[in-house]
């Protein structure tokens, strides 16, 4: 893990049910609207909303940009349509983070741990 010490970090916000799934290698690909700005690969730690905390973490080797609504849902686990509707509100971009090394934390993590005083929006870059 020491090579993954020296990435970027960014926190996620993320419901329970996609983390399950993330978790057990089912889900590959996080959809989201924008993308961080620094150089993949990133290490991106997972908050899982309604306070339970910061539950793991996975490492993100390259961010895609999502032109195949149907591959996007094979890994994603986002039905197509969804990714569709969800892509009419952001000039039709959908980023692809990839997911990889996932790695679940025996205890959640409390925000405060890391200085971050509110739950991310959608993400946002640790310092």
């Amino acid at each position: 893990m020491e090579e993954a010490e020296k990435m970027p970090v960014v926190i996620l916000s993320l419901h329970q049910k996609w983390w399950k799934k993330m978790a057990a290698g089912e889900k590959v690909l996080e959809l989201r609207k924008t993308k961080p700005q620094c150089k993949a690969p990133f290490r991106v730690l997972v908050y899982v909303t309604g306070g339970v905390g910061i539950v793991g973490e996975f490492i993100c080797p390259e961010v895609l940009e999502i032109k195949n609504f149907e591959e996007a849902e094979r890994k994603s686990k986002v039905p197509a349509h969804d990714i569709h509707n969800y892509a009419a509100g952001s000039r039709n971009k959908v980023y692809g983070w990839e997911v990889s090394t996932v790695r679940e934390y025996e205890k959640p993590l409390t925000l405060e741990t890391l200085g971050i005083k509110r739950a991310p929006q959608s993400w946002q870059y640790v310092r």
